[in-house]
């Protein structure tokens, strides 16, 4: 039995600009002598964690000011608390895991606490304490143990990240396109007057991602407090559920861009491994990308297990919306995503 399950999953984005960079243009890159469009890996965690947590309710606060998010946690706690001695003793407990910025109005560096861990650190404050308030390498929040997280002042307090998280990258060439648009005055619509409030340029781009998500079940169970409850299968599959549906934000309601992947890949495996599409696809045929993106992770599943098929099984998995997923991929037929998750789940159990 392999400790390590990695989820390949291709999902068609259509015209959108999810993951921008300062100028507001599509995250892009060259491979293989080709443009293609990109979701960073960054992007790609926090979608997932933004959709697990509004399923699971498993909630975390990630921000330069905790010291806020403790002192309003201490005073619902406490109302009649003085809030300006909290404040002095939730700076200095904060203090001790992140380094304060050098100048007067600065705020701390970004850090990632729990609910649990926010409650237990107001519960410290208001004992007026700067006593521990958190184990080490351990959190009770599935989405930190998966992601993992850092503590400039306390290293041992970190939690190493159980997920490993490609970014998404389009296995063909990919275009940049504008789009010329102008806000309508409604007064001077009415009243028969030419001209716009503002005239601007947005950028978009389209396309087959290809993205991988590694679980380290081993380090799960180091890094996650709460594996062995009861409520933990729940949050299992709320988060499998999420890496498969989440992606990046960026303008996600001037598009509308989400649609269900063409196809999820689970495979167990010793040595952690992915594909890759180094030479863009073709068009297909009859157009689109799609037909050609999965014959070329077809092609490279078979080899994959030609060169070394101990590092492969015996978990796989498939599923996805495309129509003719079975047989391409060994003997494995697609299944529903419940099915789909049930069986991850059930890995991670063991």
């Amino acid at each position: 039995m392999s400790n390590h399950l990695t989820i390949s999953i291709l999902t068609s984005v259509p015209y959108s600009n999810l993951n921008r960079d300062d100028n507001g243009t599509p995250k892009r890159v060259t491979v293989g002598g080709a443009l293609r469009a990109l979701h960073s890996s960054q992007s790609v965690k926090r979608g997932i964690r933004v959709a697990y947590e509004n399923s699971s309710l498993d909630r975390s606060v990630r921000s330069g000011n905790l010291v806020g998010e403790v002192v309003a946690k201490s005073l619902e706690m406490s109302p009649d608390a003085d809030e300006k001695a909290i404040t002095k003793v939730a700076k200095n407990l904060i203090g001790t895991l992140t380094k304060q910025d050098s100048s007067a109005e600065g705020s701390e560096r970004s850090a990632w606490l729990s609910e649990e861990e926010i409650t237990a650190a107001a519960t410290t404050v208001l004992n007026g304490t700067d006593e521990d308030f958190m184990a080490e390498g351990k959190t009770g929040s599935l989405a930190i143990a998966a992601f993992g997280r850092m503590f400039a002042n306390a290293p041992k307090k970190g939690t190493e990240a159980a997920l490993s998280v490609s970014p998404g990258i389009t296995t063909h060439a990919a275009t940049i396109e504008t789009d010329y648009f102008s806000t309508v005055d409604d007064v001077r619509e009415r009243n028969r007057d030419t001209g716009a409030t503002f005239l601007g340029i947005s950028q978009y781009t389209n396309g087959i991602f290809y993205r991988t998500i590694s679980i380290d079940r081993n380090q799960l169970k180091e890094s996650w407090s709460g594996f062995d409850l009861e409520s933990s299968t729940g949050n299992l599959r709320d988060l499998i559920t999420a890496i498969i549906y989440g992606l990046p934000r960026g303008k996600e309601n001037s598009t509308a861009p989400y649609v269900q992947p063409a196809l999820v890949l689970a495979e167990e495996q010793q040595y952690r491994t992915a594909y890759d599409f180094e030479t863009p696809v073709p068009n297909s045929k009859d157009g689109g990308y799609l037909p050609t993106s999965i014959e070329r992770l077809a092609q490279q599943y078979d080899a994959a297990r030609r060169f070394d098929p101990d590092n492969f099984g015996p978990l796989e998995a498939l599923t996805g919306t495309y129509a003719d997923l079975d047989g391409k991929f060994g003997n494995l037929k697609a299944t529903s995503l419940k099915e789909f998750v049930d069986a991850v789940v059930e890995w991670v159990r063991q």
